[in-house]
């Protein structure tokens, strides 16, 4: 039977044969990237839920980066700051900085918001008077994580 097969049958057989194996060999590629449950270390494993880390407030938070300038948010006894880093001389430097009042009243007037945009590298984000400072979507790929660091930042400079 095998030896009465002609050439066109015997390269058939031997695609069906390959592409079975490949088959086989991509479900278990799939099932160990996809579909098993990732293993966990019980290394370093905190002995309690609670952590006193955690008791740490929010005081100052980099909010936008490039190759040249870094802008900063940071909570102090005057209020909410923000601060650029910028390689270029004459540049950055204290931009404003929002009073524990303003910050209150931010706060309770839910006057804060961030605005993903179209761009990929780059969004705004808004607080009170100080409107469209950009931020950068590596360090906050979701806007309602940098709407919760902003709250927790106006909430930490009005308390």
């Amino acid at each position: 039977m095998f030896f009465d097969m002609n050439f066109t049958e015997w390269v058939q057989v031997i695609t069906q044969i390959v592409t079975a194996a490949t088959a086989v060999v991509m479900a278990f590629l799939g099932y160990k990237t996809y579909l098993q449950p990732p293993e966990q270390s019980s290394e370093n494993e905190p002995d309690e839920a609670f952590s006193d880390d955690a008791e740490e407030k929010l005081k100052r938070i980099l909010v936008f980066k490039t190759s040249k300038q870094k802008t900063w948010l940071s909570v102090s006894n005057q209020g909410l700051s923000c601060h650029i880093d910028d390689t270029r001389q004459g540049k950055g430097g204290p931009q404003w900085t929002l009073t524990r009042t303003q910050a209150s009243e931010i706060l309770n007037t839910n006057n804060y918001h961030v605005n993903p945009g179209y761009k990929v590298k780059t969004g705004t984000f808004t607080l009170g008077p100080r409107r469209n400072w950009l931020y950068s979507k590596v360090l906050f790929p979701e806007p309602d994580y940098l709407h919760g660091v902003l709250k927790q930042l106006l909430s930490n400079t009005s308390s």
